[in-house]
């Protein structure tokens, strides 16, 4: 497949002669005359340039400011998505454009190194197609271009045809300098004959018709669009027979692709020439998941997991990320402490404040040791393992979607932890489409984040965002091809660019590495995965119970804190004042209060639960009604269930009961559903919400509506409530039922909001408990 990309039409046909042309020269075609047969000739050279060079290995670039109109039968060309045809019609875009092409021509140059004559030998050489070629077509009159323009065409004349860089002109050779023309291959047409320099004729040139021209358009696009890109293999920037044999002491090293015929490597950690961080672009579809790809599997192929760690978080789908941890086999990537799959903003937050924990036991330990940073320590003490960590995190812009408190810290936690981490062996790489709109981590006089991070890999991207990821003067990104990146490691500066084709991460070929460091793993432990899509049981938190049994005091869990090793959230339940739960919003509510009683019933046998059931025939409720009865009984529960009127007189009877109760009466739950549906609620309610949690009665109540929940409440009843969730709730009533007027909060799918006004000193996220599966964890309770 390479070999049939390296195909290009360093001749042409032009009737029976053949003229050189891409890698070889330049072509000047004389437009002498007042009709339009030279316009014909030159269309039919970039015909024959384009069917004889390898879709998608040229680019045609056109300045037409005579409108002539010479690249319309092209314009098909860019259908397949890949820009290869490129009309210029102003003066300051060709100008401009040719400082895009003595940058080409030099960056070639830097490639090839001297090693051939012009790009297509040295293409040759590597087997590869390396670079890619320009055909820059100028139709205008050349004797009024100012002398700049001239001068910089002449020396790209001169320079450019070897570096892959021919220019086909359409003017008059009347007043053109003759230094120039003497670099180029000159046509004329006269009476319809094609006639070279000396004027010696070229027999048998018929011009091509607009349908033929259009045709060709669209056999490059259509070739294009199903032409499988030529890969550089994983296998030919990495070694994979020698797994786990480097040492980060001194940074870390991977591969990422080639820069002609030389490997393409990127050291983190290098304390000589300060380079800690790295900065990756690129536009929707230009290969930045593959390069993320290559890079770790570059980074686990040469370091153990004691030798280096991975935190991955990913902000969008998480499809990269998800070959690292298989759920139905159990193998997973040794390397990685963290899997972010469809990562949220409060564990990204959860993320960067554990590393800050990170960072400051091991100062502490180095501190201790008597020296500054991770060489030294590593050097004083050889046998103590102490990793170093790399942070991918893809489409970090994510994290400042919303500009609010959170956003806030991340940004903070961000721009200090690429400036303190790297003492620590912590080492950040940020990866995004975009990051042009992020002017707040930018900062000034280059104190903002980026100003932290020197190495930048841009993709093909928009020029703005060449510039935002490399530097303003940097454009280099913008003239790209899918797979190929600006390698940058000093801040942007331009002539540091490395234009480099990234290897391809082929699962064929990564599969059996990732199997064989699992079946190597020795007594690394799995990472902690979050998916903060995925539904949560209470099932999944045994652990925790159990501890609780063995406390010996009550408390409710009440699901999964968004932090890494996500403990649950636990809150005490004992006979304290205000120990009720009030959940508002239209969540999947029901789940949760069966798990919360699920909960409770488990650490403490003969509980008392009495559902207040005012949902009339509710499908959902008839679901987990029996199963939940049938767990709780056989946890060693009492559990009653009363219909609307049922449910009124027992509220009277309970609380006319309170004085009754003593230190070891019975604990009482109410699980009230669907209290919003009681019209006639009696005021003995507000009663046993104010003094029931004293003697050991709570309520569990759930209300749609924050009007609904105080009128039942009474004036200042709401104090009662300790512990407050809302669930698909409104952003006004949530800051009401949180007493927080400047919270941020949206609902949405599979996140509580919790607060509890005596253990939590503001409302948290959290993933609730929205699986009810009839078991009480440690117990054989099994329902649905």
């Amino acid at each position: 497949m390479a070999s049939d990309l390296l195909r290009v039409a360093s001749t042409v046909r032009i009737g029976e002669a053949s003229i050189p042309l891409l890698s070889q020269a330049n072509v000047w075609i004389d437009d002498s005359l007042a009709d339009d047969s030279s316009i014909k000739l030159t269309q039919s050279v970039m015909d024959a340039a384009l069917k004889g060079t390898a879709p998608g290995q040229l680019e045609v670039i056109v300045y037409d400011d005579g409108l002539s109109g010479l690249a319309a039968p092209f314009a098909s060309l860019n259908k397949s998505g890949e820009k290869i045809l490129t009309i210029l019609s102003e003066e300051q875009d060709f100008k401009a454009s040719l400082k895009f092409l003595r940058d080409q021509v030099q960056g070639v140059k830097n490639v090839m190194q001297g090693k051939a004559a012009t790009l297509a030998e040295y293409r040759t050489q590597v087997g590869y197609p390396v670079e890619g070629y320009k055909l820059v077509v100028v139709s205008t009159d050349f004797s009024m271009l100012d002398a700049d323009t001239q001068g910089q065409l002449a020396v790209l004349f001169k320079a450019g045809p070897a570096a892959g860089v021919s220019f086909l002109i359409h003017s008059m050779v009347n007043g053109a300098n003759p230094y120039v023309l003497a670099f180029c291959y000159q046509l004329a047409i006269r009476g319809g004959v094609v006639q070279n320099a000396q004027g010696l004729p070229i027999n048998g040139w018929a011009p091509p018709g607009p349908s033929e021209l259009m045709a060709t358009a669209d056999n490059v696009a259509d070739s294009l669009a199903h032409t499988a890109m030529a890969n550089i293999l994983f296998t030919g920037v990495q070694d994979v027979g020698h797994p786990w044999s480097s040492t980060s002491e001194d940074g870390v090293t991977f591969s990422i692709g080639k820069y002609g015929d030389q490997i393409v490597e990127i050291t983190l950690g290098d304390e000589l020439n300060q380079r800690h961080n790295m900065l990756v672009t690129g536009a929707v579809g230009q290969g930045k998941s593959n390069l993320i790809s290559v890079i770790i599997h570059s980074l686990c192929q040469r370091y153990s997991p004691s030798e280096v760690q991975l935190y991955l978080l990913d902000f969008k789908e998480g499809i990269t990320l998800q070959a690292f941890f298989n759920e139905t086999t159990g193998e997973y990537l040794p390397q990685a402490r963290v899997l972010g799959l469809e990562a949220d903003r409060e564990f990204g937050l959860s993320v960067l404040r554990g590393l800050f924990d990170i960072y400051k036991t091991r100062m502490r330990t180095f501190k201790d040791c008597g020296v500054q940073n991770i060489r030294q320590y590593r050097q004083v003490r050889p046998n103590e393992a102490m990793p170093r960590i790399i942070v991918i995190i893809d489409e970090f812009q994510m994290m400042f979607a919303e500009r609010d408190k959170v956003s806030d810290e991340i940004a903070d936690l961000l721009v200090r932890g690429v400036r303190l981490f790297r003492a620590c062996g912590i080492h950040v790489i940020l990866a995004s489409q975009t990051i042009g709109g992020n002017v707040s981590l930018m900062g000034s006089a280059g104190e903002g984040l980026f100003g932290q991070v020197p190495v930048r890999v841009a993709l093909k991207n928009s020029l703005s965002e060449s510039h935002a990821t490399l530097s303003d003067r940097n454009d280099g990104a913008t003239h790209l091809r899918a797979r190929e990146a600006i390698v940058n490691s000093d801040y942007g500066e331009l002539t540091a660019n490395k234009k480099t084709s990234i290897a391809f991460a082929d699962e064929a070929v990564l599969a059996p590495l990732r199997k064989a460091w699992w079946q190597a793993r020795g007594s690394v432990p799995a990472p902690y995965v979050f998916q903060g899509e995925k539904r949560r049981s209470l099932a999944a938190d045994g652990a925790a119970l159990a501890a609780l049994r063995q406390n010996g005091k009550l408390s409710l869990l009440l699901g999964s804190r968004i932090e890494v090793d996500a403990r649950p959230l636990e809150l005490s339940f004992g006979r304290d004042v205000g120990r009720n739960v009030a959940m508002l919003g239209a969540g999947e509510a029901l789940p949760e209060i069966a798990n919360m009683a699920l909960s409770l019933a488990a650490q403490k046998p003969g509980l008392n639960f009495v559902v207040l059931n005012f949902l009339d025939d509710n499908p959902e409720w008839n679901a987990i009604k029996d199963p939940l009865g049938q767990a709780l009984t056989r946890s060693g529960a009492q559990f009653n269930v009363t219909d609307k009127t049922g449910a009124v007189t027992y509220i009277g009877d309970l609380a006319a009961s309170l004085d009754s109760r003593t230190a070891a009466s019975t604990e009482t739950i109410l699980l009230g559903l669907g209290m919003d549906r009681c019209r006639t609620m009696p005021m003995e309610f507000q009663d046993l919400v104010k003094s029931g949690p004293a003697v050991g009665v709570h309520v569990i109540g759930w209300w749609l509506k924050m009007d609904s929940f105080r009128e039942q409440v009474g004036y200042g009843g709401d104090a009662f409530f300790d512990t407050r969730l809302a669930l698909r709730l409104d952003s006004q009533s949530a800051k009401q039922l949180m007493a927080d007027p400047l919270l941020d909060w949206k609902p949405v799918d599979n996140r509580m909001l919790v607060w509890d006004a005596s253990e939590l000193p503001e409302a948290i996220r959290i993933i609730p408990y929205t699986i009810f599966d009839g078991e009480v964890p440690g117990s054989t309770a099994r329902g649905i």
